[in-house]
């Protein structure tokens, strides 16, 4: 029976559902796992700095979601880093050199490579998220170290509901990676609610405020759609649904926290186009890493549940409410 697993872990549809595959089998078999994600070697320059910061932080974000998913079903786990611009071949010799006897990827036939810096970001090898999705089987098979193609099948609907939660989550994590990597950076702080900051986000665009690091809600098809459909057939995650809801509770307590260190800053200096004081840090920081846990959790444990317990006119029903809102961004608790 395999004992530890090894998981390569990035920010890809298919990523993400590797790791609640992952998670849920080493439940099941009472495995460890070992999450893996890829270094990238530095650069000089600002903007280089800029972008190793951003990568850095959805390294963190990346790892700390897939150690939410785990901790959440009672799996023991741990993150480890991969650097060099072969991470890939690196990491099958890691398997061994870290007593992994199963490896689980993402198979290639599924890899969507819409993760965040994707598109030809600085740097080798690509963006970081969706770099170990759809790994060669082969590299480990060298080893003789056995390779789990994670395969999440879903419907029509299904499939359609899920991308769009994951889009949601993954564009939250944009602009919180992007405050966070900007720190130190003259040319972008944060903007009071409603405003636009002077300078641009990592993709080139304008920056949208900070109403943009809110924990995404689609009126009451999200966690609330979710809990209510799921309570209706099971009562099997009655519990983490609790401790979901709960959680984005003090969610929106942490954003109001945040919103308020924001504002008390602009009146500090009179303008929110500059690099925000230690307070202001201090917040994002807290509430950057509370997000990576809330999404872990739903994406780890709530989202495979209801793979498996709601119908397919369940998930119509939630694919109406997400299209219904498909406009603006509904926040509530």
């Amino acid at each position: 029976m395999y004992r530890h697993f090894l998981v390569p872990v990035d920010d890809s549809d298919a990523g993400i559902d590797t790791v609640a595959h992952a998670v849920a089998l080493a439940r099941s078999v009472g495995a460890r796992i070992t999450f893996a994600h890829f270094a990238r070697a530095s650069q000089d320059g600002e903007r280089a700095a800029a972008g190793r910061l951003f990568d850095d932080c959805v390294r963190e974000m990346v790892a700390m979601k897939a150690e939410a998913a785990a901790r959440a079903l009672g799996v023991p786990c741990e993150s480890m880093g991969v650097a060099g611009s072969a991470a890939q071949h690196a990491l099958a010799d890691a398997a061994r050199a870290w007593g992994c006897d199963l490896v689980c990827v993402a198979p290639q036939a599924l890899v969507a490579r819409d993760g965040v810096d994707e598109g030809g970001g600085e740097g080798e090898g690509g963006g970081v998220a969706g770099f170990f999705a759809g790994m060669d089987a082969e590299q480990f098979a060298a080893l003789d170290v056995p390779v789990l193609n994670c395969v999440v099948r879903r419907g029509p609907a299904a499939a359609r509901v899920v991308a769009a939660l994951y889009r949601a989550h993954r564009a939250t994590a944009v602009a919180l990676c992007e405050r966070l990597a900007h720190f130190g950076l003259a040319h972008l702080g944060l903007a009071q609610s409603g405003q636009a900051l002077p300078g641009l986000g990592h993709d080139g665009l304008p920056d949208p405020g900070i109403d943009a690091l809110r924990i995404p809600r689609f009126g009451s098809s999200d966690v609330c759609g979710f809990s209510s459909l799921l309570r209706e057939r099971t009562s099997v995650v009655d519990a983490e649904l609790g401790e979901l809801e709960h959680q984005h509770r003090r969610g929106t307590a942490l954003f109001a926290e945040l919103m308020h260190a924001v504002d008390e800053a602009a009146k500090s200096t009179g303008s929110t186009g500059v690099a925000p004081p230690a307070r202001v840090e201090e917040v994002l920081n807290g509430y950057a890493q509370f997000v990576w846990e809330y999404f872990g959790r739903k994406e780890g444990v709530i989202v495979p549940a209801a793979q498996r317990y709601l119908r397919e006119d369940d998930w119509r029903e939630l694919e109406a409410a997400f299209a219904a809102s498909a406009t603006g961004r509904a926040v509530g608790p």
